[in-house]
Parts: C-alpha cells; structure tokens; sequence
C-alpha cells in the first residue's frame, strides 16, 4: 500500500477517534488545535524515517481537510 493509502486510512482513524471523544461541537471549536497537533507535533514521534514522517505529516494534512469539511455550528 502506498504512503497516500496508509496516511489516509490514519486520517480516517484520527478523525473517529477525536470526533468520537469530543463530538462535533467540540471538535469544530478545537480544530485549530487538532490540526496543529497532527500535522506539526504528531510528525515528531516518527523523525527516524523518512516513511514514517511523511505518512504522518500526509496524514495531519487529510485531517485537517476532513475537520474543515465538519459543518460550522448553526
């Protein structure tokens, strides 16, 4: 599978987890953090490979995409 595959399957895991822990309102509050954190921070733990990092940092990507795609609160 691709480095594209797995970070977006990590995306969809990330965002269920988090969606599932705070909700919607939550989450769409938070999501300047939440990106942050995945995109910026999480890339840190795997800085030893080249693979690793960048499926963590496609991966932080995707779910900032996936958080802004959450409908604003109405």
């Amino acid at each position: 599978m691709s480095i594209l595959g797995i970070a977006f399957f990590t995306a969809i895991g990330y965002f269920i987890i988090v969606y599932k822990m705070l909700g919607r309102k939550k989450l769409v509050k938070t999501q300047l953090l939440w990106d942050i954190l995945f995109t910026l921070g999480l890339p840190i733990l795997f800085i030893g490979t080249f693979s690793g990092l960048a499926t963590a940092v496609l991966a932080g990507v995707m779910f900032s995409v996936f958080t802004s795609l959450l409908p604003k609160e109405s």
